[in-house]
């Protein structure tokens, strides 16, 4: 990626809004829509609105503070028919120096509480806060790299975690011992709940988790996993590992993840790709 600065501001290309990964990341969400239940769909929505209204960020005084005005403009865009109006919002505050924290606080943060509000009112239609939701997660994707703030390890890690709600785990744990007699630091966590597990994940200093996948019946655990992952840990690469992925591959592209392996050998090509990439 280009270092030259993007605007008069002397903001840096790297820190700029990128277009090219909201744009992809708004097609995908709503493409997964078509292919998902809509009570699955539902309950993504409210996954995102949750994390991102709820995630604690610390941020500097916002240089300009946003009225409500501004705000309601903002949440009312991400509903709107207009793909691109709440982004451009926002990559123009971006052009104009405001930091990528404050737009989470100020901007994403209440928008979100806007929109579940709006919903639980039947202000919005559940099709209006599946786009704003999905709008919302987009413009995340769009500056996840804005968001890594988390040290990376002195060593090679990886999290292997089973699915919330799986009590198959036989796999994961062989594969854990398979990743750790080849010398990788791996960390294990199984039989625990949607939020324990983040909590967890959130604890441990590594940059990649491979999330044990097998079968529907845990298509939307996973899902709700991913989602909050992409939201509450975005420097964290995914991927996917099981004998069912194949099945399901075109649902998990969708989601964003960064691998997808049948065999043990697929998930390490992954890994060492990943690692090599970070460093």
């Amino acid at each position: 990626m280009s270092k030259q600065q993007g605007s008069a501001s002397g903001v840096q290309s790297t820190d700029a809004f990128e277009w090219e990964v909201y744009h992809n990341s708004e097609t995908n969400i709503f493409e997964l829509s078509k292919k998902l239940p809509d009570d699955l769909v539902a309950s993504l929505a409210r996954e995102v609105i949750l994390r991102v209204a709820s995630r604690a960020v610390v941020a500097e005084s916002a240089a300009r503070p946003v009225s409500q005005e501004e705000l309601l403009a903002f949440s009312t865009a991400l509903a709107s028919d207009i793909p691109k109006s709440a982004a451009q919002i926002i990559a123009t505050e971006r052009a104009a120096g405001r930091p990528a924290e404050d737009i989470y606080v100020n901007y994403l943060a209440p928008a979100a509480r806007q929109l579940g509000d709006m919903w639980k009112s039947d202000q919005i239609t559940f099709a209006q806060v599946t786009v704003g939701s999905g709008r919302i997660f987009a413009i995340m994707r769009s500056m996840r790299h804005m968001f890594e703030t988390s040290a990376r390890p002195d060593e090679p890690a990886v999290i292997f975690a089973s699915v919330p709600g799986e009590t198959h785990t036989l796999g994961v744990r062989m594969a854990a011992d398979f990743f750790r007699n080849d010398g990788w630091n791996i960390s294990l966590l199984v039989g625990l709940s949607h939020e324990d597990l983040l909590a967890e994940i959130a604890e441990i200093s590594s940059r990649t988790v491979g999330l044990s996948f097998s079968g529907e019946h845990s298509l939307e655990a996973l899902s709700q996993l991913i989602v909050a992952l992409h939201i509450c840990a975005p420097h964290l690469s995914i991927v996917i590992c099981g004998q069912d992925v194949e099945e399901f591959r075109p649902i998990l592209e969708l989601m964003g993840v960064d691998g997808i392996a049948v065999t043990m050998e697929e998930a390490k090509a992954h890994f060492i790709r990943l690692s090599e990439a970070e460093s």
